[in-house]
């Protein structure tokens, strides 16, 4: 399993889109791995985990065809993670020769509605054809070709079900979990209970190098909490990779600083266009 971290930022971007503080100042000067855009992750090259609005620049700059992506897993409502109107130009006239005529869509019921409205002016009957929405619920587990997916309780948007999720292809699994607070016991046992082993654990690092507590975001010594929760559970495997994901420009640290204070933990820090790598044993 490949994954490309495509984008690794909040909601707001690296630098945030209308800010000078120091870190944002000190971005636009540096550049490289100081730039971060929405996060999104794209997994072997036909699946992507959310679908923020920079994805038109992730295309752009990685050189993707998007096309070629079946199945899209969004994790809750936020523009930053779900942004449905881009998919009105799935199909002609504004796309030819497309890879693969038909995605889907894993999504929960607010993102289902949302996704339905927020395209229903523009999209053309045959474009909408070939966008199947799938509701799923926590601790679903669905199979999608040669991927099993499980769906998680995040622990985010008070009203909204929202989601992260474990991936698995060809004995290796990814455990996906962008905007959320730390998760349970219980979450991580159940999942066990559902076969689940993780090669991959990509968190939320929102608050940088700090302990945000039980939010609903993380910051790096959250990850270590979890990172050793999982670990008791025994849901990573052996040589997993803990990697830090979806930074804001709050934390007032740039990419070094987050990077020297994760190292200690064994826990690696994502950066735009990363890609980390899997294979079964």
């Amino acid at each position: 399993m490949k994954l490309t971290f495509l984008g690794t930022a909040a909601a707001e971007g690296v630098p945030a889109v209308f800010c000078n503080c120091p870190t944002c100042l000190r971005a636009k000067q540096r550049g490289g791995k100081d730039i971060r855009t929405r996060s999104q992750i794209l997994i072997d090259g036909d699946t992507l985990f959310d679908f923020p609005m920079d994805t038109y620049l992730h295309m752009l700059r990685y050189k993707l065809d998007l096309s070629k992506i079946t199945r899209v897993l969004i994790t809750h409502a936020h523009m930053d993670h779900c942004y449905p109107q881009e998919f009105c130009m799935r199909g002609g006239p504004f796309a030819h020769d497309m890879t693969e005529p038909r995605v889907t869509v894993y999504c929960n019921s607010t993102v289902r509605d949302m996704f339905m409205a927020d395209t229903a002016r523009e999209i053309r009957d045959e474009v909408k054809s070939g966008i199947e929405l799938k509701t799923v619920e926590p601790y679903d587990s669905v199979m999608s070709g040669d991927v099993k997916l499980i769906a998680l309780p995040a622990s985010h948007t008070v009203g909204e079900k929202c989601l992260v999720y474990y991936v698995e292809r060809r004995g290796v699994g990814a455990l996906l979990m962008n905007d959320t607070g730390p998760l349970s016991e219980d979450v991580f046992v159940r999942l066990k209970s559902m076969g689940a082993k993780a090669d991959i654990a990509a968190l939320d690092c929102t608050y940088g190098a700090i302990r945000h507590g039980t939010g609903r975001h993380m910051g790096l010594y959250d990850i270590v909490d979890q990172y050793a929760l999982m670990n008791k559970v025994g849901i990573l495997s052996s040589d997993a990779r803990v990697i830090a994901t979806h930074l804001s420009h709050n934390t007032d640290l740039d990419y070094d600083g987050i990077a020297a204070a994760a190292r200690p933990y064994g826990i690696t820090v994502a950066y735009d266009g990363m890609t980390v790598e899997k294979i079964a044993k």
